[in-house]
């Protein structure tokens, strides 16, 4: 996909179902209150919870019932129109997505969806829109309506090409219009990115070896393989096998030779900062120079790039950009042609933003006088502590992985880390800290966990000074 997916920040983990989605209703302030947040926030509309199927992997299963999860109907025209007024039309607007509490579904059931689109359209002629769906409802006269609005993509949770794969999987009766939906979105002429949960155990490997020949064959741009994951709450007969992500990553490497779609694993597993291509989309401009997954990115317009973001980030913005490339020990300098701000064709993992460790160093420099401790999930500290190598030579920033107790199981993504899973590492920590620095995304815009419970409580167990790093 032509941009670098944040939501590698906030990895998705699935979770069996054993029993049925503990939902909370919220009070209609709160609710706009989070509407506006998300729009302003992250460029995300929030339009319903209301989801057509039941997914064996779905990450809002059979939460404990401390989980702060909230359910909101299909939010009313008039309050996407007041979400508009805070959305940045020179980004991509999102349609499928959360960044708070709030518990996204299927965005196509909502009754008033060509309204909406429409309405935003209208509002903003030119702003791409980004929708994730599962595609049950992407009948032809839908499919054709989404062509005629322009600068759209797709996201589709595809999870099996085999409609009775797909029927296990999501328990979904309409499988079959989700199944021929790359078909159709293909010949339709809308861009579409497809996704899938890795499965193996349940399905097997040749079916999604099937399923992602099947969206290289209808034209997707990338195709994203989420690592599911359990929690403590899974009977034993659910629980992902400990070594899926080292078979899945054998297996990607085998497929990415039988396709020209670039095919992408999250979590990427990474540990280095080196500004490696992942895939080049085919007929591309990246692809039209040559540019080739793995190839080394040595600088942008003559600036080297700090990371994969960062040379992402140059990339995107440039016009007509000299890139400088390094492949087997080969350096090429090669010119993309296109427009600021246009699509490149470039897929690269998420790894870290520079600015993060200019704003760590800020905070440390704020409390001089105090020892910090900065925490990270277990997923995030290897690039982390990279980053801090990289960015801060000589700064002496010690960092502590906190273990996900809450759930439990194989869950180990910064945005499920609970106050009580920071306070039980705080106490086993050997040395002293005078100032905790913490990932934002475990946090609400209130300062809340998963749970409800507030950063301040650590401040307060351990008259230490808290901060939040995003």
């Amino acid at each position: 996909m032509d941009n670098v997916d944040k939501s590698v920040n906030n990895l998705f983990m699935g979770i069996y179902p054993v029993g049925e989605i503990v939902k909370h209703k919220m009070s209609k302030k709160r609710q706009n209150d989070l509407l506006m947040y998300s729009a302003a926030q992250s460029n995300i509309l929030p339009l319903t919870s209301t989801c057509n199927v039941r997914c064996i992997f779905c990450s809002h299963r059979q939460n404990p019932p401390d989980v702060d999860s909230r359910s909101i109907s299909p939010v009313a025209v008039q309050d996407v129109e007041n979400m508009l007024s805070f959305v940045d039309p020179g980004l991509p607007l999102v349609i499928g997505e959360s960044v708070t509490r709030i518990m996204e579904g299927e965005p196509f059931t909502h009754p008033r969806i060509r309204e909406i689109l429409s309405l935003i359209r209208k509002c903003f002629p030119r702003t791409r829109i980004k929708i994730t769906t599962n595609g049950t409802l992407l009948e032809p006269g839908l499919v054709e309506f989404l062509s005629s609005l322009g600068e759209l993509e797709i996201t589709l949770s595809l999870n099996s090409a085999a409609p009775e794969n797909r029927a296990i999987l999501m328990h979904d009766s309409l499988a079959g219009v989700a199944v021929g939906a790359p078909e159709l979105l293909s010949r339709c002429g809308v861009e579409y990115h497809g996704s899938m949960v890795a499965m193996p155990h349940v399905t097997g490997w040749e079916d999604m070896a099937r399923t992602v020949r099947a969206l290289d064959r209808y034209g997707a741009r990338s195709v994203r393989i989420f690592l599911p994951g359990h929690t403590r709450y899974a009977p034993p007969g659910c629980q992902i096998p400990g070594n899926l992500y080292d078979e899945l990553a054998r297996f990607v490497e085998r497929i990415k030779k039988d396709v020209a779609v670039p095919v992408t694993v999250e979590p990427p597993g990474l540990s280095d900062l080196m500004a490696r291509v992942a895939g080049v989309v085919p007929g591309s401009p990246a692809a039209l120079v040559g540019i080739k997954p793995g190839d080394i990115i040595e600088s942008v317009n003559g600036k080297s790039p700090a990371c994969r973001v960062d040379a992402f980030k140059k990339v995107l913005k440039a016009e007509s950009p000299e890139i400088t490339i390094s492949r087997k020990g080969q350096t090429m300098r090669l010119v993309l042609g296109k427009n600021p701000g246009a699509f490149s064709g470039l897929v690269m993992d998420y790894d870290l933003e520079p600015g993060i460790a200019r704003r760590i160093v800020r905070m440390v420099g704020r409390h001089r006088n105090r020892r910090p401790l900065l925490l990270t999930s277990e997923l995030g500290f290897s690039i982390m502590a990279a980053g801090l190598h990289k960015f801060l030579p000589g700064e002496d920033i010690p960092m502590l992985a906190i273990k996900n107790h809450f759930f439990g199981g194989s869950i180990g993504c910064a945005g499920l880390l609970t106050v009580s899973d920071m306070i039980k590492a705080v106490e086993l920590y050997a040395g002293a800290t005078g100032l905790l620095i913490l990932p934002a995304i475990a946090f609400d815009p209130e300062g809340r966990d998963i749970t409800g419970c507030s950063y301040m409580e650590l401040a307060e167990k351990f008259s230490v000074v808290v901060e939040i790093i995003n």
